[in-house]
C-alpha cells in the first residue's frame, strides 16, 4: 500500500521551507518536490502544515496520484519507478510522437 503526506524538510537560506509530498511504498520513502513554500509559522511541531492554501494544493495532488495508482497495478514498482510513473504520466503526449 502506498501512502502520501505533505511535509517539509529543512529551511532554505531565506527562512522558508520547501513543501514536499512524501511517498512511502513497500516500506521505502522518497519525496516529490512541489512548487509551494511555507514559513515557520505555518508548520506545527510535529511537522504538519497549517497553511490552508498549501494543504488544499497538496491534497489535490495526492488525490490525483492516488487515482493514477488505483488505475494501474503498481505493486511491483520500486519507489523510484513509482515516482517516475506519477511524474511522467502528467506530461502531455505529443501528437507527432503518437
Amino acid at each position: 500500500m502506498t501512502t502520501f503526506k505533505a511535509t517539509v524538510k529543512k529551511p532554505r537560506n531565506d527562512g522558508f521551507y520547501t513543501v514536499y509530498i512524501r511517498l512511502t511504498h513497500l516500506r521505502n520513502s522518497s519525496y516529490i518536490k512541489t512548487n509551494k513554500i511555507v514559513d515557520a509559522e505555518h508548520i506545527e511541531k510535529d511537522g504538519d502544515l497549517t497553511d490552508p492554501v498549501v494543504n488544499e494544493y497538496c491534497s489535490r495532488e495526492i488525490l490525483h496520484y492516488m487515482d493514477m495508482i488505483n488505475r494501474h497495478d503498481v505493486s511491483q514498482y520500486s519507489v523510484a519507478e513509482l515516482i517516475n510513473f506519477l511524474l511522467k504520466s502528467e506530461e502531455d503526449v505529443c501528437f507527432s510522437d503518437f
